[in-house]
C-alpha cells in the first residue's frame, strides 16, 4: 500500500515536468520562455503570456528572435501582458514601422520639400546608392528606447528582472549572435532587422540582421541559459513552407530570409516541454493593424493547455516560491551629467544642442529627449539618430549615436494630372556643400510643361533659427483664355521666372517669416488659338516686376495629405516699386497687346491671406474649412493677378484652386474665398470627399478690362461643388473627381496621380 502511495505522490508531482529531468530534493526547476520571429504574427506571444500569467507561471529565463525578441525584451524588463496589450492598442504602426517624420516636427524651411518624392538615392563617388533596407528603424527604434527607459541602467541583461537573450544574423560571419549585454533597446532592433525591409544594425564589426535567418526559434539558447523546463510558442513555420505561403512578395522575402533556419526551427520544436502553435490564418507577418485579433488567437491556443499549465505551477510551486528580486527601475526624470555624440561629421554642435532643446545639467524625461531627436531629425540633416543611457553613480551620460543624411541625394518622383498631363520630378539635394547647416535644392518637372526650382539656404546665428535664403523658379505652363460659354477661346504660353534673396527666421517648428528682394518675369506666347494676336505678327509679350516681399507661413498640419490635425496660415505682402516691358513683333500691332502690358501704377501693394483649418469629426469623417482673400492697393497688371481653378495638385505659386472650375479658368485682381471639404474614409487608404466653395471676384477698378470682359469679370460671384474619391497610396494621392458651378453647370473632371511638383 505504501509503494502504491509513493507511486501516486511522484506521479502527482512530476508528471508535468521534463522526461527524464534528475531533480535534486527542494530544488526548484527552472523554465524557459522561447518566443519566435514571425513579424506581426509575433503579437501572439502577449496572448500566450497573458494565459501563463493566469496560471502563476513565471519565466526564469527569456530568449526570442525578431518580434519574439520585442516582446521577450518588454515581458523581461518588467511589462505585463496587460500592459504590452495596451502598447499594441496605442501603437499607429504605419508610423512606428517606417522612417516617417511626422510633419510638424520638420522645420518650416524644409516642410515645402517633405513627403514628395517616391525613390530617394544617396549620391556617392560609384554612383547611386540604395539603401540597404527600405526601413532605417528611426521610429521603431524610438518607440523601443522609451519603452526600455525604466532598465536603461542595466548592462548586462542577466540584471533584468528575467534574464534575457535574443538572437541576430551577422551577414559578415555567417554566424549568429546572441545578445548577452549591453543595449537593449540595440539589441531588440537588431534581432527583428529582416533583411530588404530594415537595414542592418551595426554593432563593432558585425553587420547584424534579423535572427530568423539562422535561428528563428533559439530553445538551444534558452537552455543553455539554465532552463530545466522549456515553453516555446512558435507563431513561424509548424512544417517547411508551402507554395500558398508564397503567394506575396512580402511573404517570399520573409520566405527567402528565414529559408535556412527552417530544418533549425523545427528541430527546436521538438526540445520544447509545452509548446504553443497559434492558428493564425488569414494573418500575416505585416499584419500590425490587426495586432489585437493576433494577441487574441495567441490567448485561445494558450488556453487550450491551461490544465497542464496549472499543474505545471502547482508542481514548480509545491517544490519552492520563485526568488523575489526586488528591482528599481529608472526613474521618469533624471539628471544629465554629460551628452556625447556620435559620428558628428558636417553637422555644427551648435546646430544639434540648440535644436535638441536641451544640455548637460539638465533635469529630463524620456519625452524630452525623443521630442528634441524629432526636431533634429526635422531638419532634415539626419537620416537616423538613437541614444542611450550610460549610468555614473546617480547621474547619467546620454549618447547619442547619429547617422547624418548623405550630403549628396537624388530624388525621383512620377506625376500626372489632366491639365498639365505626365512628369518625371526630379532633385538633387546636397547639404553641408559650401558651409556648415546649408542645403541647395534643385527640383526640375521634366514634362511637356517644364519646371525647375533652385533654393539655397543656410542657417546663422548661434541659435540656427535665423538662415539666409535665395531662391529661383521657372515654369512654361499653359494659360487659357476663356470664352463665356465656359469654352478656351485659346491657350496662352505662360513664361514665368522669380528670383528672390533675403532672410528668414524660423518660430518653433511651425511658423517662419522671410523677408525678400523679388523679382518676377512673366512673358506669354501662342500655344493654341488668339488669332486676332498673334496673326498679327506678335511674337511674345509680358512684363517685368521689381518687389519687396514679406511673408508669414505657418504650418501646424499633422500630414502633408490626408491631415486631419493642425492649420495652414500664409499672409503675403508684395510692394512694387519699378516694373517693365517684355515685347517681341510687329511694332504696329503692339497696341493689341496694351491691356497686358500695360502696368497702372508702378507703386502698388499686392496682398494675399489664407487660412486652413483641419480637424476630425469622427475615426470615419475628417473635415477642413479655409478662408483666403488678396486684394491690390491700385489697378493690376495683368501679369501679376490672381488665377482660380484646378486642384491642389496642379496649383502654381499664383493659383487659387477651385472646385468646379479647370485650371486657370478665372483671372481676378481683388477676391474673397470661403470653402469646405469633407472626407470619409471608406478603408484604411480609400477616401470620398465633397468640396464646396465660393469666390467673389471685385475687379472694381482696371479701365483695360470692361464690365462685360470674359477674361477679367468686374464683378463675380462663383459657387462651385466637386466630389471624388482618393487613395492614399505608396506612390503619393491619387484623386479622381467631377466639380460643377452655380454660373454654367457644366462638368469638369479631376485627375492626379503622384505627388505634385509644389
Amino acid at each position: 500500500m505504501k509503494i502504491i502511495q509513493v507511486l501516486l505522490f511522484l506521479a502527482l508531482f512530476t508528471f508535468p515536468i521534463k522526461t527524464g529531468f534528475a531533480q535534486e530534493k527542494n530544488e526548484r526547476p527552472k523554465i524557459g520562455l522561447v518566443l519566435s520571429g514571425g513579424g506581426a504574427k509575433g503579437l501572439a506571444h502577449i496572448g500566450v503570456i497573458k494565459v501563463l500569467e493566469e496560471a502563476g507561471i513565471r519565466p526564469d529565463y527569456i530568449a526570442g528572435t525578431s518580434m519574439g525578441s520585442i516582446v521577450g525584451g518588454l515581458y523581461a524588463s518588467g511589462y505585463t501582458a496587460a500592459e504590452m496589450d495596451s502598447i499594441v492598442r496605442a501603437a499607429d504602426w504605419s508610423v512606428v514601422l517606417s522612417d516617417q517624420v511626422a510633419l510638424t516636427d520638420v522645420v518650416p524651411v524644409e516642410k515645402g520639400d517633405y513627403d514628395r518624392f517616391q525613390l530617394e538615392f544617396d549620391i556617392t563617388k560609384k554612383g547611386l546608392k540604395l539603401p540597404s533596407g527600405v526601413v532605417r528603424g528611426q521610429r521603431i527604434s524610438e518607440l523601443l528606447s522609451e519603452l526600455t527607459w525604466r532598465v536603461s541602467d542595466v548592462e548586462d541583461f542577466d540584471d533584468l528582472p528575467i534574464p534575457f537573450r535574443c538572437v541576430a544574423a551577422d551577414l559578415l560571419s555567417g554566424r549568429t549572435h546572441v545578445f548577452e549585454d549591453g543595449n537593449l533597446m540595440l539589441a531588440m532592433r537588431a534581432s527583428m532587422a529582416i533583411p530588404s525591409v530594415f537595414t542592418p544594425v551595426e554593432v563593432g564589426d558585425m553587420y547584424l540582421v534579423d535572427g530568423g535567418v539562422l535561428d528563428n526559434f533559439p530553445v538551444k539558447v534558452c537552455l543553455d541559459m539554465g532552463a530545466d523546463i522549456i515553453i516555446g510558442v512558435n507563431v513561424g513555420f509548424k512544417d517547411y513552407p508551402t507554395k500558398e505561403d508564397m503567394n506575396s512578395l512580402p511573404k517570399v522575402l520573409l520566405n527567402a530570409a528565414s529559408i535556412g533556419s527552417n530544418p533549425a526551427q523545427i528541430e527546436a520544436s521538438k526540445l520544447c516541454d509545452y509548446l504553443v502553435a497559434p492558428e493564425l490564418e488569414p494573418y500575416g507577418t505585416s499584419s500590425f493593424d490587426d495586432g489585437i485579433h493576433i494577441i487574441e488567437r495567441g490567448e485561445i491556443a494558450a488556453r487550450e493547455q491551461m490544465d497542464l499549465f496549472n499543474q505545471l505551477a502547482d508542481s514548480i510551486n509545491n517544490l519552492g516560491k520563485q526568488p523575489f528580486v526586488p528591482r528599481h527601475f529608472v526613474s521618469k526624470k533624471i539628471l544629465v551629467k554629460d551628452i556625447h555624440i556620435q559620428n558628428r561629421n558636417n553637422v555644427s554642435l551648435n546646430f544639434f544642442h540648440n535644436h535638441l532643446g536641451f544640455e548637460a545639467g539638465d533635469s529630463i524625461e524620456v519625452e524630452q529627449i525623443n521630442e528634441g531627436v524629432n526636431r533634429l531629425m526635422g531638419t532634415r540633416f539626419y537620416k537616423k539618430i538613437t541614444y542611450e543611457l550610460n549610468k555614473e553613480s546617480d547621474d547619467f551620460i546620454l549618447i547619442f549615436d547619429t547617422k547624418e543624411a548623405h550630403q549628396a541625394k537624388a530624388k525621383f518622383s512620377l506625376r500626372y494630372d489632366n491639365e498639365l498631363k505626365a512628369g518625371l520630378v526630379t532633385n538633387l539635394t546636397i547639404r553641408n556643400l559650401l558651409v556648415k547647416n546649408s542645403r541647395l535644392a534643385l527640383t526640375a518637372d521634366i514634362s511637356e510643361d517644364p519646371r525647375l526650382s533652385a533654393n539655397l539656404l543656410a542657417y546663422i546665428g548661434e541659435k540656427q533659427k535665423v538662415g539666409l535664403l535665395s531662391e529661383f523658379y521657372f515654369e512654361r505652363t499653359p494659360l487659357p483664355l476663356y470664352a463665356d460659354n465656359a469654352k478656351k477661346h485659346g491657350i496662352l504660353n505662360y513664361n514665368l521666372n522669380t528670383a528672390s534673396v533675403g532672410a528668414f527666421i524660423t518660430i518653433k517648428n511651425h511658423t517662419m517669416l522671410t523677408a525678400n528682394l523679388y523679382w518676377k518675369e512673366t512673358i506669354a506666347s501662342q500655344r493654341s488659338g488668339i488669332p486676332e494676336l498673334f496673326e498679327n505678327e506678335i511674337n511674345h509679350f509680358g512684363n517685368g516686376f521689381f518687389q519687396t516681399k514679406l511673408a508669414l507661413d505657418a504650418n501646424t498640419l499633422n500630414k502633408r495629405f490626408f491631415a486631419n490635425r493642425g492649420h495652414l496660415f500664409n499672409l503675403s505682402l508684395y510692394h512694387n516699386y519699378d516694373s517693365y516691358e517684355r515685347y517681341s513683333g510687329k511694332e504696329s500691332s503692339k497696341v493689341l497687346i496694351i491691356p497686358y502690358v500695360d502696368v497702372p501704377s508702378n507703386n502698388y501693394i499686392k496682398g494675399k491671406a489664407s487660412f486652413q483649418k483641419f480637424f476630425a469629426l469622427s475615426s470615419r469623417f475628417d473635415m477642413n474649412i479655409e478662408l483666403a482673400s488678396g486684394a491690390f492697393s491700385h489697378d493690376a497688371p495683368f501679369f501679376d493677378m490672381f488665377y482660380v481653378g484646378g486642384t491642389q495638385y496642379n496649383k502654381g505659386t499664383e493659383e487659387i484652386p477651385f472646385a468646379g472650375l479647370n485650371y486657370r479658368e478665372k483671372i481676378i485682381e481683388n477676391f474673397a474665398f470661403a470653402g469646405t471639404e469633407l472626407n470619409f474614409k471608406i478603408k484604411k487608404v480609400l477616401y470620398a470627399h465633397i468640396i464646396t466653395n465660393a469666390i467673389y471676384s471685385a475687379n472694381f477698378g482696371n479701365s483695360h478690362f470692361g464690365s462685360n470682359s470674359v477674361i477679367v469679370p468686374k464683378n463675380e460671384l462663383i459657387i462651385g461643388a466637386s466630389a471624388g474619391l482618393a487613395i492614399n497610396s505608396v506612390i503619393g494621392p491619387i484623386t479622381v473627381g467631377v466639380g460643377t458651378n452655380a454660373n454654367d453647370f457644366k462638368l469638369r473632371t479631376y485627375v492626379n496621380i503622384g505627388y505634385p511638383f509644389h
